[in-house]
């Protein structure tokens, strides 16, 4: 049986965190986007009134737009750069969560994209302070799906869409869908198991390469993927054969993008389940130009 990265962490509460001030405190998690132009009025409300706020943006310009709206706020970015591993820099997060919340403050917890999309630390925290009688809640952020949709001018809804991030996708025995596209995330990451680098382990790329071409042709064209975090700039757009894919350059924030490389099968006989037939739904099929009238 294989053990993933996600284990079981206990986290330690002062058992003196008791009465009124244990069941005051809240924490909201809101998502900040990638850069500043993505952040909701709703998020920009509840960081400006919050007691304190916790973020983690390595987006300077949002960092800066945040500390304007709420000088009270806390880096909580610094645990990547005292030599933890990233489990248990998720949990010093956490921690720190935790303490502020259980102390009685009005906590305003602030990820860049979105706060409830491969965010540890606001899940182990979440899960504590909801039993002790904590009011938790999440805001949502523009992720870099919704950037890849828009960037790629693509819609999940055309041939639908199976997401996995890349380690486990490559661990797991997974029924790929060749008829739908397929997301990788965080290959920069894919095969790294020692939890203490931010890099693709030694045979990641040859390793999920080798897997993907068991179901897709070797020149099957695919793409590496990074929303812009700056305003105004160009996302990464790189297409490659998966054949070429072992040896590209990725990072932590590259995404994999699949495209679909055949059409799906219709089930022709499913049409009775609803009593329809084939000509109730022929305008599925139909796609006008539409023409410029001038």
């Amino acid at each position: 049986m294989i053990v993933f990265y996600a284990c079981l962490i206990r986290i330690t509460i002062n058992k003196n965190t008791k009465g009124t001030s244990m069941t005051k405190g809240r924490l909201t998690i809101a998502g900040c986007g990638l850069h500043p132009g993505h952040m909701t009025l709703e998020t920009q409300s509840l960081i400006q009134t919050a007691e304190v706020v916790l973020l983690v943006a390595p987006n300077p310009l949002s960092i800066q737009h945040i500390l304007q709206l709420n000088p009270n706020t806390e880096h909580l970015g610094r645990f990547y750069t005292m030599g933890y591993s990233r489990p248990e820099i998720y949990r010093q997060m956490a921690k720190r969560i935790i303490e502020l919340v259980t102390e009685g403050k009005d906590v305003c917890t602030v990820f860049y994209g979105h706060p409830g999309v491969f965010v540890s630390s606001t899940r182990m925290a979440s899960r504590v302070l909801k039993p002790l009688g904590h009011q938790v809640r999440m805001l949502p952020g523009i992720s870099a799906d919704a950037c890849l949709y828009a960037d790629l001018d693509l819609d999940p809804a055309d041939t639908g869409c199976q997401s996995y991030e890349s380690t486990r996708f490559l661990l797991t025995r997974r029924q790929v869908d060749t008829s739908a596209a397929l997301i990788l995330w965080q290959i920069g990451l894919t095969g790294e198991h020692s939890m203490d680098h931010f890099k693709p382990g030694e045979k990641g790329l040859d390793a999920l390469t080798q897997l993907l071409l068991q179901s897709y042709p070797t020149d099957h064209q695919v793409c590496l993927y990074e929303a812009p975090i700056f305003a105004g700039f160009e996302p990464k757009r790189d297409w490659v054969t998966l054949a070429e894919l072992p040896k590209a350059e990725v990072n932590t924030v590259t995404t994999l993008y699949v495209p679909a490389c055949k059409t799906p099968e219709f089930a022709e006989d499913r049409l009775t389940w609803l009593g329809l037939t084939e000509q109730d739904i022929h305008h599925w099929d139909e796609y006008e130009e539409v023409e410029s009238e001038s």
